[in-house]
């Protein structure tokens, strides 16, 4: 019998996921209630449910959630000093993913409740990827924002693991189809977070696979960027080569974050190590007459807001909860939690391109929710060893169970 309480928070999950394109999907519901965006409300939602289960059973915390303690200290206390209500939004929303993991962390994960997880997990992954080519088919707008591709490096990170361990075939039918949708869409960082999870996965153990498969990648990507359309977003000249890919170099569009960028870099020389704090960035937006809302560089932002030091506690949080994850290694022994494990492994190296040209810190109900969930699950069986006798298959099984 599976553990209702585990699905009924992983509901949770996938609601608030889905809830800021409602008004996409509905066409009478409203974009905004009680001046909050349908987005608010879907982090505000899961971070609330989350708080509550950590309240109530703190102590079945599996999860190290101590690596994000200085990151939630510092930011916490920028907040206090300035006490403004965006703020207080910024705060809380750079701390929901790391809040879900230690909430999903405290659920149980038999391999009953596992089966169950995968049956949503499938029904989300399903209602993504038709919302997405809907969208590309301009019958929808769900897929044509960076938030619904960072999912698909989740859901692609899955169903690799699934591949590599069971070589289920199926699945690279499914990653395809999920790679198809950046090119398509034309989201480069998408497509480049897509290719990397695709070589990189730490699923894959073979030296020789991952040399074809690179080679595969660099065939397609260089295909891709020299496809008209990749083209005319990259370049204000429309036409470009590889050595083109500057920052220094006018005629690369980046659709304005290079200026904002250099502006960034250039008023953070005032406050370098501790910042000028919470939400400071949207006010120099402001004051530049910016209409956007947002750097579009994480990395910039949190030393535009915390300085060097609060980059630096956020980066050892990252770097500490996938040092610690990839240490469980030796005790991944059954087919659920390796499947799990490796593509939480995976998910790290997107981080990376997300937080580099968007607002990935911020995107936690499409992406760092996902990630995090996955995370808690591996530490979950891990902890309680209530798996099955079934081992990491060789290749020539058939049947597999998968999330």
């Amino acid at each position: 019998m599976y553990d209702r309480s585990t699905i009924n928070y992983y509901k949770w999950i996938f609601f608030t996921a889905l809830l800021p394109y409602a008004d996409r999907f509905i066409p009478i519901f409203p974009n905004d209630i009680w001046g909050f965006n349908l987005s608010g409300f879907a982090w505000i939602i899961i971070l609330l449910v989350s708080l509550v289960r950590i309240f109530v059973h703190f102590h079945s915390i599996t999860m190290p959630g101590w690596v994000w303690l200085p990151w939630i200290t510092y930011i916490s206390f920028q907040w206090i000093q300035d006490q403004s209500f965006l703020g207080l939004q910024s705060t809380l929303q750079y701390m929901v993913f790391p809040v879900v993991g230690m909430a999903a962390s405290t659920y149980s994960y038999s391999d009953e409740t596992m089966t169950q997880l995968r049956r949503w997990f499938t029904w989300y992954a399903g209602i993504v990827l038709i919302s997405m080519f809907l969208a590309l088919a301009n019958f929808s707008d769900f897929g044509k924002g960076v938030g619904s591709v960072m999912t698909l490096v989740v859901l692609g990170a899955i169903v690799l693991s699934d591949f590599w361990l069971y070589n289920n075939r199926k699945m690279l039918v499914c990653f395809g189809l999920m790679a198809i949708i950046p090119i398509i869409a034309m989201v480069r960082m998408g497509i480049a977070m897509m290719f990397a999870i695709a070589v990189l996965h730490f699923g894959n153990r073979s030296l020789s696979m991952r040399l074809v498969i690179g080679a595969i990648v660099c065939s397609v990507g260089l295909a891709v960027f020299y496809s008209p359309s990749f083209q005319r977003k990259t370049f204000y000249s429309g036409q470009g080569d590889i050595t083109n890919l500057s920052m220094s170099n006018g005629d690369l569009n980046t659709s304005g974050r290079s200026r904002m960028w250099s502006l960034a870099e250039r008023d953070m020389k005032d406050h370098p190590w501790l910042g000028a704090g919470s939400r400071a960035d949207l006010r120099m937006l402001i004051r530049y007459r910016y209409k956007l809302k947002e750097l579009h560089n994480d990395f910039i932002a949190v030393r535009y807001n915390s300085g060097w030091l609060g980059l630096g506690c956020l980066l050892f949080g990252f770097t500490l909860q996938c040092w610690l994850l990839y240490k469980q290694k030796g005790n991944v022994e059954d087919a659920y939690t390796a499947l799990v494990f490796y593509a939480a492994l995976t998910i790290f190296i997107a981080w990376i391109g997300f937080m580099y040209t968007d607002n990935a810190l911020k995107y936690s109900p499409f992406f760092g929710n996902l990630h995090f969930c996955l995370i808690g699950i591996v530490y979950s069986r891990l902890k309680e060893d209530q798996h099955t006798s079934i081992k990491i298959p060789d290749h020539d099984l058939d049947s597999h169970p998968a999330i």
